[in-house]
């Protein structure tokens, strides 16, 4: 499955680590709809912990490098989803049907705001930056 050109940034590693999310959202849903989302659910909490902070890292590292000057927003909004997901974990230490579905409407907002808006912006900056930096070299 290739990434839909709608959540691309054209940053090869953000895109790459959007379509990991995407992924498990897909597999998430399918579970969900065969009744297999015992387990899933545990994956996607452990994987999302993972995940978020070796991504929000890496675009964070990014904004500093090429002075992104949303970076405090965007940051803001990371730590945000952070404490979202520690507070989830606290409120559902079990799998609970609720639970699956609160997970799954989480997943897919952060997907539809932070991935389709600040992820973009943040995308469209480092691609700029990257392409600046490589044309002072090509001068020199």
């Amino acid at each position: 499955m290739t990434l839909d050109q709608k959540y691309s940034t054209g940053v090869v590693w953000q895109d790459f680590q959007h379509k990991e999310l995407m992924d498990l959202f897909i597999k998430l849903k399918k579970a969900r709809a065969d009744k297999t989302d015992r387990d899933a659910f545990r994956f996607t909490i452990a994987f999302l912990s993972m995940y978020i902070n070796h991504h929000f890292k890496l675009e964070e590292e990014y904004m500093d490098l090429y002075y992104y000057p949303d970076r405090e927003d965007h940051k803001k909004e990371h730590r945000s989803y952070i404490k979202t997901l520690k507070s989830f974990r606290a409120n559902h230490k079990t799998y609970s049907e609720e639970a699956m579905d609160e997970l799954m409407t989480k997943i897919k907002e952060w997907i539809l705001n932070h991935i389709l808006g600040d992820d973009k912006k943040l995308g469209a900056h480092i691609l700029s930056a990257e392409k600046a930096q490589r044309l002072g070299k090509n001068e020199k």
